[in-house]
């Protein structure tokens, strides 16, 4: 027997053998580890490391995400040469909260046509359409990321391009999940025919963004409003209804329709008999003249631009306690003590006790109290419902028409149009409405003065490569010494 001969396995072959093993086994972990991540949902896999969370779903998007209850579909319009990718995670997002939602990826350039049977119209790359088996809408890149104007910077900041440019994100996505999979859509008619102020494209976007659909009316030769008429706007008239519309109108409420009003300081019932008639019959009366907060404290400069108190009431519970209104050149409002029990009038805004009345003459106002004016405190806004047999006839005055402009929304951040939105949202009897403000996207900027700047500018240029030179030098002279 030959004593001289190796075993099979040595132990440098066994210690090969196990090297191998562990190592097999550990890939195969992290194969079964990649594979289970990758079946994690995005938010668990992918960090918002964004600037004020941009990407991230707020939890009321969550919540109504994850009640959706049938198929949905998004096409992602866009090719790998300019695909937004925190575009696609942002949408992954949806889909990881609820599994009816699916996510394809469209590219036009090998589809040229697909976007043929949603829109005539020119639709830019990296936009999404979102369907479903009821109805599909087309929400464009330049709705999910805005630029605007931005007046005041434009005005006071040299060297600016008086654009700022805000992500909407979870605003556009959201409010067409929730246009395909609604129910029944609800339409705001503004009424015409009486020198009414049409309404802002910012905040008649704002509307459509938010699934309410914005229509005409002229009652001249009608004999009933739309039946399809879930709220009349009536906004700023500069002349009063014919006894015709005013009896459609009351005839409309009294069947359980919804009337939002907006008068201005010019509005005298003396001078509209026939509009006052509608709104006194629901327990509100206005006092002509311009009201003047007589607390310094609850106004901006003059004494008719005006921060008014928000009352506690169901379209403002939400907002009162972290939302300002600025109300402006308004008259007042009235609520009457006595109302008719099935009649429920709640003030929405209302001004301070030491608060007068002041005449105008024409677009001229005086802010000295007049002699013996009366101080108390007034209502710059009221709510009216009513149980009836068509359902709940609703009314809401603003006495301030100026609430609906762009200039006093931008006074108090966007909380007018908020307001407005929850007010028409109150009269559509919509059940939930989510309305997730844009975040501006702030491009940081590194500010140094011109001294630092040529600190920096000679450290970079001249000392670093010249300490790198000497230290090389030295480090070479000792080695050539050993």
């Amino acid at each position: 027997m030959d004593n001289n001969k190796k075993p099979l396995f040595n132990r440098q072959a066994k210690a090969g053998t196990y090297t191998t093993v562990a190592a097999l086994v550990l890939l195969a972990v992290l194969v079964v580890l990649n594979l289970v991540v990758s079946a994690l949902p995005t938010k668990y896999t992918i960090i918002d490391t964004s600037a004020n969370d941009l990407y991230t779903l707020s939890e009321t998007t969550e919540t109504a995400v994850k009640a959706l209850a049938e198929p949905v579909t998004m096409y992602y319009i866009t090719n790998a040469s300019v695909e937004d990718v925190q575009l696609t995670t942002f949408l992954e997002r949806f889909t990881s909260l609820n599994s009816l939602i699916t996510l394809k990826k469209i590219d036009p350039t090998t589809h040229p046509t697909f976007l043929e049977t949603y829109t005539s119209e020119q639709v830019s790359e990296n936009s999404v359409v979102v369907e479903s088996e009821r109805r599909f809408k087309v929400v464009d890149y330049t709705e999910i990321y805005v630029e605007e104007v931005d007046y005041y910077t434009y005005l006071m900041s040299s060297g600016t391009s008086g654009y700022t440019l805000s992500f909407a994100g979870e605003s556009a996505i959201t409010g067409a999940l929730d246009f395909v999979t609604t129910d029944k859509l609800p339409t705001l008619y503004t009424l015409t025919g009486h020198g009414e102020t049409a309404l802002p494209t910012t905040f008649s976007t704002q509307l459509t963004k938010a699934n309410v659909a914005i229509e005409s009316l002229s009652l001249l030769t009608m004999s009933a409003l739309p039946e399809d008429a879930d709220c009349v706007m009536i906004n700023a008239p500069s002349s009063d209804l014919s006894e015709h519309e005013a009896e459609l109108l009351t005839a409309y409420l009294e069947a359980g329709g919804h009337l939002f009003l907006l008068t201005d300081y010019r509005f005298d019932p003396a001078t509209y008999p026939n509009l006052a008639s509608v709104t006194a019959h629901y327990g509100v009366t206005a006092n002509a003249g311009v009201v003047m907060e007589g607390s310094s404290s609850r106004y901006y400069q003059v004494p008719y631009y005006i921060v008014p108190t928000v009352q506690s009431h169901e379209i403002t519970n939400s907002l009162m306690s972290s939302t300002y209104a600025f109300i402006t050149a308004a008259h007042g409002l009235t609520v009457d003590d006595n109302v008719r029990s099935s009649l429920t009038v709640s003030p929405l805004f209302t001004t301070g006790e030491t608060s007068f009345l002041a005449a105008a003459q024409g677009d001229q106002v005086s802010t000295t109290k007049p002699e013996g004016a009366e101080e108390r405190s007034f209502a710059l806004g009221v709510a009216a419902s009513e149980e009836v047999d068509g359902g709940t006839a609703k009314l809401v005055w603003i006495s301030g028409a100026q609430m609906l402009s762009d200039t006093t929304n931008q006074m108090v951040s966007g909380g007018n149009y908020t307001y407005l939105q929850e007010m028409v949202d109150w009269m559509c009897e919509r059940e939930q409405v989510i309305s997730v403000p844009a975040i501006t996207i702030e491009e940081p900027m590194l500010v140094v003065s011109d001294m630092a700047a040529n600190l920096i500018g000679i450290i970079i240029t001249a000392v670093i490569p010249i300490a790198i030179a000497v230290f090389g030098c030295v480090y070479w002279l000792k080695r050539r010494r050993r």
